[in-house]
């Protein structure tokens, strides 16, 4: 089985969120402007992280907090 080399850690929390909610990675993949491989690889870590404008248009649109669904534990505010 090959190893997945990340840059990040993935973010599981948003991901399940998304999926609960019945919003589908294309419809955020559109919001911010970029391909839903782009988002994925933002998602799972493999790719880069969100910039700061693309958390503050995720949060703002979903009305989530962004310390609750993308801060990574060990990660001082």
């Amino acid at each position: 089985m090959k190893q997945v080399k990340r840059r990040h850690t993935p973010y599981t929390k948003f991901k399940a969120y998304l999926e609960e909610a019945g919003v589908k990675q294309e419809e955020v993949a559109r919001l911010l402007k970029k391909s839903t491989s782009a988002l994925n690889q933002n998602l799972n870590g493999t790719g880069g992280d969100f910039s700061v404008s693309e958390l503050r248009v995720i949060c703002t649109t979903f009305e989530i907090s962004a310390d609750e669904y993308f801060l990574r534990p060990g990660v001082s505010k």
